[in-house]
């Protein structure tokens, strides 16, 4: 129902590719008008100049044809002007050519009718050019609306002795002008249509380079994905094909020790120069769980490159403090070592079952009686032990598992009879964690040793009673690698292959961290942990 209302409610929203379409059709209209209409307006007024400027240079030519003079000064003046007048009119294709004498009188007129009478059509123009000057002018005569050029005519003794008036109908400036608008107007079409068809095929391409989304959709994504990145527990740092940061949510900003500044847009080396996000975006290759110190913090690392079409535009890396995955992962790990503890303690017991049920058949009751009551002294001195000496049952539990999967292997793991650990303990997981990875670590040594003088021998130490919480752990294994010995702490740093030697590291960093100090001593005899915490 919820999809129904959204898919509803986005089918009532004008599109983004319709916003696009109908945004460009109204610019290229509105341009197009502007445009047409200043061309047309400078063409109408040209070809009116133009006009007016051609009659007047005819009328002028007329009134200097010696013809026309003479035909002036003669008793019949129309009889010698009005041929000359049409055979002119019809080479130039002007409307009228009327000549007149100083009187106004017309001796040439395309109506025959009309010669010998008064021009008077225009009389203030026609003073002006009875004055000796030429003129343009738009006047509504016996032919109908014109546009008129005149100019006087002169005697050889420079005596004005009338004038020509030369008219070009405006009806038919309009329909030369009305073909033009007509072919403006027609080109302005094409160009609409062009337009509208790039239109299309821009708004095609952003709908595509949006993957088909609408921005409010854009949007939504937006704002769900930066949730989502502020939601999750790891840090993510995005970057462009230029290594610009793009995105940092605020686990990374706590991390990098940056909360209070704004890091987006700047260069990535700048702030994480050991990122490796670089050779990412130059290999487009991924790096998965990788170590990193960020700000003197052990975290894990994955980098991914964002590609679009084949092509890398980016990489991701995502990143968690280290600890907290061995915190985690100790929880975890605690739970099968309770589980391989329980299960060792099962084949253990049902191996002595099936002693003492083999002891009961052969009626060795005194000797059944001996095993039982061995397997309850055992027990008992443990729980005995663990109840007044290390009091705290997590860690019990830890060495309890301990001493079962080092039985397993063939080892003795013994916890030294003046250990005191008080419940609860003050630097539980810390405790935890060390006799878990120290003990795993001499198991690894033993088993791994080909060293004959090697003693499959285990021994704890856990002491609160001092002003030092001191946890100790020896072994009889053959040792730390002398090349390892003076980088032993430092990340990375193993010789059992790749994805290890992260363990003594975290180790040093967690006793660090809580005030206290980390050492190990090394011979060919063993190798001693000692882990001092302020108690």
């Amino acid at each position: 129902m919820q999809q129904f209302r959204q898919h509803k409610l986005a089918s009532k929203r004008m599109t983004l590719r319709a916003k696009i379409n109908w945004l460009v059709f109204l610019n290229i209209v509105l341009v197009l008008t502007l445009v047409i209409s200043v061309i047309c307006y400078m063409f109408i007024n040209n070809e009116f100049e133009d006009i007016g400027q051609r009659a007047v240079a005819l009328a002028k030519t007329v009134a200097d044809m010696r013809q026309i003079k003479r035909g002036l000064e003669q008793s019949n003046p129309a009889a010698a002007i009005q041929p000359i007048t049409e055979n002119i009119k019809l080479v130039t294709g002007a409307q009228f050519i009327v000549v007149a004498d100083m009187n106004l009188i017309r001796y040439s007129h395309p109506n025959p009718l009309l010669i010998g009478k008064n021009m008077g059509t225009d009389p203030g123009d026609d003073q002006k050019v009875l004055k000796g000057e030429t003129s343009i002018s738009r006047a509504t005569g016996s032919l109908g609306l014109s546009v008129r050029g005149k100019a006087p005519v002169f005697n050889s003794q420079h005596h004005q002795i009338g004038l020509v008036s030369v008219g070009f109908l405006v009806s038919d400036i309009w329909n030369k002008i009305s073909l033009f608008l007509l072919r403006t107007i027609g080109s302005g079409i094409v160009a609409l249509a062009l337009g509208l068809w790039g239109a299309y095929l821009l708004s095609g391409h952003i709908k595509k380079q949006t993957f088909n989304m609408e921005p409010f959709e854009i949007a939504f994504l937006s704002q769900e994905q930066a949730s989502i990145l502020e939601s999750i527990r790891e840090g993510i740092i995005a970057v462009d094909r230029e290594g610009m940061i793009t995105t940092c949510n605020q686990e990374a900003k706590r991390l990098l020790g940056v909360e209070s500044s704004d890091i987006i847009g700047q260069f990535i080396e700048t702030i994480i120069p050991n990122s490796r996000l670089p050779e990412v975006l130059e290999e487009g290759i991924s790096h998965n769980d990788q170590p990193m110190i960020i700000s003197n913090t052990l975290v894990i690392v994955n980098r991914v490159p964002v590609t679009l079409k084949g092509h890398v535009i980016g990489a991701v890396a995502s990143f968690r403090d280290k600890i907290q995955l061995e915190q985690i992962d100790q929880r975890l790990a605690d739970v099968g070592k309770y589980a391989d503890a329980l299960r060792s303690q099962r084949h253990e017991f049902m191996n002595k079952l099936h002693t003492i049920s083999g002891l009961i058949q052969l009626e060795e009751y005194e000797l059944v009686r001996e095993l039982i009551h061995k397997v309850n002294e055992e027990q008992q001195q443990v729980l005995t032990f663990f109840m007044s000496r290390i009091r705290d049952p997590a860690i019990v539990g830890t060495l309890i598992g301990k001493v079962h999967r080092a039985k397993e292997q063939g080892i003795t793991l013994s916890i030294d009879p003046k250990s005191h650990l008080a419940d609860p303990c003050k630097h539980r997981e810390i405790v935890i964690t060390i006799l878990g990875n120290a003990i795993e670590n001499a198991i690894e040594s033993i088993t791994g040793s080909q060293n004959p003088l090697c003693r499959p021998e285990i021994n704890v130490f856990i002491n609160d009673e001092t002003e030092h919480l001191i946890v100790n752990v020896e072994d009889k294994g053959p040792g730390i690698d002398p090349s390892l010995k003076e980088r032993i702490f430092e990340d990375g740093m193993t010789t059992k292959g790749p994805g290890r030697g992260f363990g003594l590291a975290l180790l040093s960093k967690l006793v660090a961290d809580a005030g206290g100090n980390l050492s190990i001593l090394s011979s060919y005899e063993g190798a001693i942990l000692e882990a001092k915490l302020p108690n």
